[in-house]
């Protein structure tokens, strides 16, 4: 099974190197940046501010999180299926110990309580254990590795949104000083610096924004071909599980005695079973 690495080659030199730095330092300038966008965003939510729209962007964005909520859940229920499995095998196991001590001495049924006993102690030990490992290699953490790679992809968006965010607060600055009648030799030099600053404002959104535009589908088309093997390998495991559970359970069958095994294929089963009730309940044991 190969590392995320083999399918997003670029990922981490192209993507991530230009578009994020993940390991944030605490300044004195990043703090008031920090103050200025809280601020911004209050301004954005009374409409104060105009916000640019990329319903582009908006589609590839809506698109990504289904996956990754259906990703983290796939991961969720995987973890879920490995101890489901064991949990399966214990509870197995547990019959098979209260089995094993509840004939007495009616030596027949002893043997085959003993026989399914140890066969029960086979698929635990042996079954179980045997797909533990190559479940985790090729299933579980595969996926784990997978979903890893949304930590620096959200980043990314994340950083965008402030990009954005600082953008169009400077295109409303440059708007309202454009818009002021004035004519203030300060206010020209600052609406001259101002607009350059919108300028580079705008060059790095664009970049960001551009970048993840073609990132993210790229990221949509190569899930499958990185989820198909592990969906084989999950296929695989399953089969090896029961197989194995099939063939202890099944030399157990072959233990029990002609009759019950042919009343069970025909249905007759059941009906003796309930003859065997009828019995008991005329013993009047409560009267």
């Amino acid at each position: 099974m190969g590392s995320p690495e083999a399918y997003f080659p670029e990922y981490k030199t192209h993507l991530l190197s230009t578009c994020i730095n993940s390991t944030y330092e605490m300044s004195w300038s990043g703090f008031k940046k920090a103050i200025n966008r809280a601020g911004n965003q209050v301004l954005l939510k009374a409409g104060q501010i105009d916000e640019t729209v990329d319903l582009e962007f908006d589609y590839e964005e809506k698109r990504y999180r289904a996956m990754e909520k259906s990703s983290e859940k796939l991961y969720k229920e995987l973890r879920r299926y490995k101890e489901t499995l064991a949990s399966l095998s214990t509870a197995q196991l547990n019959v098979s110990d209260v089995l094993a001590g509840f004939y007495g001495q009616d030596t027949e049924a002893k043997s085959i309580a003993k026989e399914y006993n140890e066969a029960t102690r086979s698929i635990s030990a042996e079954t179980l254990e045997s797909i533990g490992q190559p479940f985790l290699q090729t299933v579980l953490n595969p996926i784990d590795r997978f979903n890893s790679y949304y930590v620096d992809m959200n980043e990314a968006i994340k950083k965008r949104a402030h990009k954005k965010l600082d953008y169009d607060s400077l295109r409303n600055k440059v708007r309202k000083l454009s818009d002021n009648p004035d004519a203030d030799p300060a206010l020209e030099i600052k609406l001259k610096d101002t607009t350059a600053q919108l300028a580079l404002a705008e060059e790095v959104y664009e970049r960001l924004n551009g970048q993840l535009k073609s990132e993210l589908p790229r990221l949509m088309d190569l899930r499958i071909s990185y989820l198909n093997p592990l969906f084989e390998a999950f296929v695989k495991l399953q089969l090896r599980y029961f197989s194995e559970n099939h063939r202890h359970l099944n030399e157990v069958q072959k233990h029990v005695d002609a009759k019950t095994r042919a009343d069970f294929r025909s249905g007759k089963l059941e009906k003796r079973l309930d003859d065997i009730l009828g019995k008991v309940k005329e013993l009047n044991i409560a009267s």
